[in-house]
């Protein structure tokens, strides 16, 4: 169901965009942040947070629901805007944010999670015709359940673009005072700005073309997942006893999804270990196969087995010329690692056996 805050999101200038930022909670701006980063990259956020704050910090993650793009943006130059203590209100609207999400990530990852940035006025248009000819194909009581949560200038707004026809039978399907406020708003004549326009067809691509089906809570918990793979052992038992306690289900759904460097063995094909030895950075997995000596000797031994005699012993040679690892030179090694077989397996280059739990 939408909140306000969501109803509230038509980004007609930057000030309505900083109001529905503001409408976060300072745990979740603060999950949003990390969510955006991505596990590899929030891992250093998540190992700094006090374990006293931890459980808001999951809480707030579970509360998070879809973030619109313009408010997602907002949030993080706001972010940025306090870290560098810059003084005074966000100008410039998404122009501006964007710039500033650049401050954080790179400009290739800032298009790539945001998307290319605003398109000429004819492109655009383009785009947001193909948006209204999807919504004419949509069932109408699934278009009216989505538009009875909205505010009649947005439903006037869709409706207008949607052709007589269509709009008549949603109006049906709306309450009376829905139907009513926007039907005044479509027959006042007032000219609707393209650029609004074009951002309610972003809102509702995102919203509702988008969302079919899309389980928040699943979602949730797959971040968290990812989070908890990359984060040393110590850090991440920490976190899961404060997860358990908190959410037992969702705690065992994480365990569920974990993949750890323990987990090696049973969750990686024979055939995976010669990719690693072939692709990682040399110096990385010399690092990773010291600390894992130590952390899991049952992984260390299972990748050696699964290469050539002479390549293993090869390996063996240069671990054991290798310095002591300090804790935390152990924990970022094996980190690294996990991250490294984590993008393989996204790539589709190495694939994870599915682990059956017998009751």
């Amino acid at each position: 169901m939408q909140t306000q805050q969501t109803i509230d999101m038509i980004p007609a200038n930057a000030q309505d965009i900083l109001q529905a930022t503001r409408q976060y909670s300072s745990a979740q701006k603060g999950a949003i942040i990390v969510a955006v980063l991505g596990a590899d990259f929030a891992r250093p956020i998540v190992e700094a947070i006090e374990d006293k704050y931890l459980h808001n910090f999951v809480t707030a993650m579970g509360t998070i629901d879809l973030v619109p793009r313009e408010v997602l943006l907002a949030t993080i130059a706001d972010f940025i805007t306090d870290m560098k203590k810059r003084a005074g209100s966000l100008h410039g609207g998404e122009k501006q944010a964007r710039e500033l999400a650049q401050d954080l990530l790179s400009s290739e990852r800032a298009e790539r999670i945001f998307g290319a940035p605003p398109q000429t006025p004819q492109a655009s248009g383009n785009e947001n015709q193909g948006i209204w000819q999807r919504l004419q194909g949509l069932p109408v009581q699934r278009l009216a359940d989505y538009l009875n949560e909205q505010r009649p200038e947005l439903v006037s707004i869709v409706l207008a673009q949607l052709g007589s026809l269509k709009a008549g039978e949603i109006l049906v399907e709306l309450s009376d005072a829905l139907a009513g406020g926007a039907a005044r708003h479509m027959s006042s004549g007032a000219e609707v700005n393209a650029e609004v326009i074009s951002a309610v067809s972003e809102l509702v691509k995102i919203e509702l073309l988008e969302t079919t089906d899309v389980d928040t809570s699943a979602q949730a918990v797959g971040f968290m997942t990812d989070v908890m793979g990359v984060l040393p052992k110590k850090r991440r038992e920490t976190l899961m006893d404060i997860i358990a306690k908190d959410s037992p289900e969702t705690a065992d759904n994480i365990r569920r999804g974990l993949l750890t460097f323990e987990d090696l063995p049973a969750r990686l094909p024979k055939s995976a270990a010669p990719i690693i030895f072939r692709d990682m950075d040399t110096k990385d997995l010399l690092a990773a196969l010291k600390a894992g000596v130590e952390a899991a000797p049952e992984t260390t031994d299972f990748l050696y087995a699964n290469i050539s005699q002479r390549m293993a012993e090869q390996y063996k040679e240069q671990v054991d010329d290798l310095p002591a690892l300090s804790e935390k030179q152990a924990d970022t090694a094996i980190i690294t690692l996990m991250s490294f077989i984590t993008t393989k397996e996204r790539a589709g280059t190495i694939a994870y056996i599915n682990v059956v739990e017998n009751d």
